[in-house]
């Protein structure tokens, strides 16, 4: 038994041996790394076919289904919609989709969304094939903008897409009328573009339109190129008989806008993209130069106004020069009683030749405008004291009694002083020819109640009744009445000498009486005419007289 002090035999226990050949990586972690290895490459690769993530925001979520519905670009599957929520207010609803890689740089502010369904329009039915396979999301794409990831979806299909080639303008209009969005844009009646939207100006003076012309169609767009209201039916009565206008029947239920421009124009520059332009209320509008500026006149009638409506044409000889503003009710405090009706008209200087130094355009300025409407005022107020211009009504339309103001020049007019409590220049009226004939039987009437005819007559008859039994009485008391006779015929003299001289023409009552007759058979003449050619011409009612313009 060896102790601890006594030495041990090292020489019997075996040294260990290193093997330099099998020196290297333990095998036992090379499955672990592997499986790292396998690991990042799907990461990677799962990231990389990722494509980028966007919100859209839509008021319903009607045909939009997660993990189903499918983003399209012309046909192709470009995305997936996720998911979809509610906004945290509950008004919208949020659509998570997920696009395919390589969409990032189409990803834009500029970049639109909306639902693909059935629809029915004015243009026709679009989205069929989604009956078969259920609506999908589709995009407008645009590089142009920043990069954005939430979007709000259009409602609606836009009406041109970026795709398009063409040009967009803007159009002024008093009203909207039958116009709505997507409605026909016509030239020669060839739809050349659509309505794209429209909104009331922020101050509420017109409405603004937005349309837009396809190419090569908009190249026909100059700067003096006028557009009117083409939607509907036109329907026109006047002196050269009906006529019926309409483009197709898209407009009729949609509306419609055309434009032409005048040859006088069509040296004019093209118009620029964004150029505002006036919309007519018709073709006829268009064809008349542009006004300006107006001038307002009063005149007062002193018989009915009733057929006169505001906006009733002012004419001169034929001629449309201004239009009716207003009618109202005078009032005289001084009387106190109302007066006749006073109508306001504007006339439009331009339109009557009115010459002027003044050069009057867009850019005239306010002294400008100033003197040009000064020479208008003098002008107007000289053909007034020295050419007898005087204003009058006059039947428009025979179906309708509608009436307008004519102008014209009556040199034997008897002067008028204007109205000293009149905020406007005045111009005098004139009674139209029915009512001269009316106002010359009105006063013989008057002139033989004050004369007291009827009183006149029965006292003649009396004197004949008398004369009569004198003169039968005659032979037995001859003698003794052949004095009184005598005075009653003095008397019977008197009163017939008196009668006639009423009814002279050199009197004032026997001359209202020959003037009024005059007229009458004047009047009875032309209406025995025209009776005439109406039994020969029935038609003449409602197409006027052949051969007028």
């Amino acid at each position: 038994m060896a102790t601890p002090d006594t030495p041990q035999n090292t020489s019997a226990i075996p040294q260990a041996v290193i093997d330099e050949e099998h020196k290297g990586f333990p095998v036992v972690w090379l499955l672990p790394l592997v499986a790292v290895i396998v690991g990042g490459w799907l990461i990677f690769k799962t990231i990389s076919e990722t494509g980028p993530s966007i919100t859209i925001s839509f008021i319903t979520a009607e045909g939009i289904q997660a993990g189903k519905t499918k983003v399209k670009f012309r046909d192709v599957e470009v995305g997936k919609v996720e998911d979809v929520v509610f906004s945290d207010d509950l008004t919208r609803i949020i659509v998570h989709v997920s696009m395919h890689p390589g969409s990032e740089s189409y990803l834009t502010d500029q970049t639109r969304f909306w639902v693909v369904r059935p629809r029915v329009g004015t243009s026709g039915v679009s989205g069929l094939s989604t009956l078969i396979s259920g609506a999908y999301l589709t995009k407008e794409p645009s590089q142009e903008g920043k990069q954005a990831k939430s979007y709000t979806g259009l409602e609606k299909p836009p009406v041109v897409t970026a795709d398009v080639e063409g040009t967009s303008y803007r159009l002024r209009s008093k009203k909207l009328g039958g116009i709505s969005i997507g409605a026909p844009i016509y030239f020669r009646q060839f739809e050349v573009g659509e309505v794209t939207d429209y909104r009331l100006a922020e101050e509420g003076t017109h409405v603004d339109i937005g349309f837009f012309v396809r190419a090569p169609h908009d190249q026909s767009i100059r700067e003096g190129t006028r557009f009117w209201n083409a939607g509907g039916i036109d329907l026109k009565l006047d002196a050269s008989g009906v006529q019926l206008e309409m483009q197709t029947v898209t407009s009729l239920l949609a509306g419609g806008i055309a434009f032409e421009t005048l040859p006088e124009h069509a040296s004019s520059p093209p118009a620029k993209n964004g150029m505002v332009f006036d919309l007519y209320d018709d073709h006829d509008a268009t064809l008349q130069a542009p006004i300006t500026i107006t001038q307002t006149f009063v005149t007062r009638f002193s018989g009915t106004v009733r057929g006169l409506s505001i906006g009733a044409p002012v004419e001169f000889r034929g001629i449309r020069v201004g239009t009716v503003k207003s009618i109202e009710l005078g009032y005289d405090p001084q009387t106190p009683e109302y007066s006749v009706p006073v109508i306001l008209i504007d006339l439009e200087p331009e339109r009557l030749a009115v010459f002027t130094d003044v050069d009057l355009n867009e850019a005239a300025t306010r002294k400008e405008q100033e003197k040009f409407e000064q020479d208008t005022v003098g002008q107007i107020e000289e053909a007034v004291r020295e050419h007898g211009l005087r204003a009058r009504l006059q039947t428009g339309n025979l179906v309708t009694g509608a009436l307008f103001v004519d102008l014209d020049y009556f040199p034997d007019a008897d002067p008028v002083a204007p109205s000293p409590n009149s905020e406007y220049p005045e111009i005098p009226t004139m009674p139209n020819p029915l009512e001269g004939i009316l106002s010359g039987f009105n006063k013989i009437i008057d002139k033989l109640e004050e004369a007291k005819l009827e009183e006149t007559l029965t006292n003649l008859n009396e004197l004949m009744i008398s004369a009569k039994q004198v003169t039968s009485t005659l032979g037995q008391n001859a003698p003794a009445l052949a004095a009184e006779l005598q005075g009653t015929l003095k008397e019977a003299q008197a009163t017939l000498a008196s009668l006639r001289a009423m009814t002279s023409t050199d009197g004032e009552i026997g001359n209202e009486l020959y003037n009024a007759l005059a007229e009458l058979t004047a009047a009875a003449r032309s209406i025995r005419v025209m009776s005439e050619y109406l039994e020969r011409h029935p038609e003449a009612l409602i197409k006027g007289k052949a051969g007028n313009p």
